[in-house]
């Protein structure tokens, strides 16, 4: 091969070279940061993985931060995302008391995605989670029919102040009057905790000799309330939760548990990565709401 033969193989190899380096490094020293509730929570681990896993299947990277369930905790975690300039901020809100933090970022010219907790009053770019509010009506409706629309139920609501929490409130409301035969006999938070909500239902227990069905928020409280219920050998009780987690499967599929709502959260992080991408690249416009699908699991 002569000269230029060399000459013109040299500029297609570097050429190659250089595009294969820009398709693989086009979104290297991307920085996003995710703030978690929670990782004790199954439901919360799998967002945060779903949210580490595509960041990393993007070339991003992401930054996991835990709030512990504490708002000041995740204020703090959530100023530290801003004063290190990251391109995108998902969240999962502990409380809607994050919106002035969230605000404080998107004037930062940070664009937040909220992530199965809304947070009202925050300038946010893109929700994504489920309808808590239909999850609320549509399973309370199912606990009615499951009593064939008569009986005792106690109601275990989540964290005091969590959109999720209210939400499902919010519709679970709009079914209990439309029942005559229904008497909601305590309705008390359980605070989305395992531990807390066995102690609970055991008060409630030993308040009331007749219990029909117990309907939590959350798997942890509906396992939490099987363990206390279980403990005080009563039976005939139907448990309900949501979220789907490993053990309220198993416990239903055990005839322990009625049944649970399968909620997708690692999916729910996967989207809030994309979605943060398309903040960053422009490349889609990012829907301002996106609900993901939920379904029944009983035995």
């Amino acid at each position: 091969m002569g000269i230029r033969g060399w000459r013109t193989a040299g500029f297609a190899i570097l050429g190659v070279a250089c595009l294969l380096i820009w398709v693989s490094g086009s979104m290297a020293g991307t920085m996003i940061g995710f703030s978690v509730s929670t990782q004790v929570n199954p439901f919360y681990k799998a967002m945060a993985d779903g949210v580490r896993d595509e960041a990393k299947a993007l070339g991003m990277d992401a930054t996991i931060l835990n709030a512990e369930d504490k708002l000041e905790k995740q204020i703090a975690d959530v100023e530290d995302l801003i004063q290190k300039k990251v391109q995108v901020i998902v969240i999962n809100a502990t409380h809607d008391g994050a919106a002035a933090v969230l605000n404080k970022a998107a004037e930062a010219g940070i664009p937040v995605v909220t992530l199965q907790r809304g947070v009202p009053g925050a300038k946010v770019a893109s929700h994504i989670g489920t309808d808590n509010v239909v999850i609320g009506r549509e399973g309370a409706e199912w606990v009615v029919k499951a009593l064939n629309g008569k009986g005792n139920v106690v109601v275990m609501e989540g964290i005091p102040g969590a959109a999720s929490s209210e939400d499902r409130k919010k519709g679970s409301a709009e079914v209990w009057p439309k029942y005559p035969g229904i008497k909601i006999v305590a309705q008390q938070s359980g605070k989305y905790d395992r531990a807390v909500a066995l102690s609970v239902m055991e008060n409630i227990l030993q308040a009331q000799p007749q219990v029909d069905a117990v309907f939590c928020f959350n798997d942890e409280m509906a396992m939490g309330a099987l363990a206390a219920v279980k403990a005080a050998k009563r039976t005939g009780i139907k448990i309900t939760g949501m979220d789907a987690n490993k053990d309220a499967r198993d416990s239903v599929a055990n005839g322990e548990l009625a049944m649970t709502v399968a909620l997708p959260p690692y999916d729910i992080g996967k989207m809030g990565a994309t979605h943060a991408k398309w903040l960053i690249t422009k490349e889609k416009p990012v829907p301002p709401r996106t609900v993901m699908p939920v379904s029944f699991i009983t035995k």
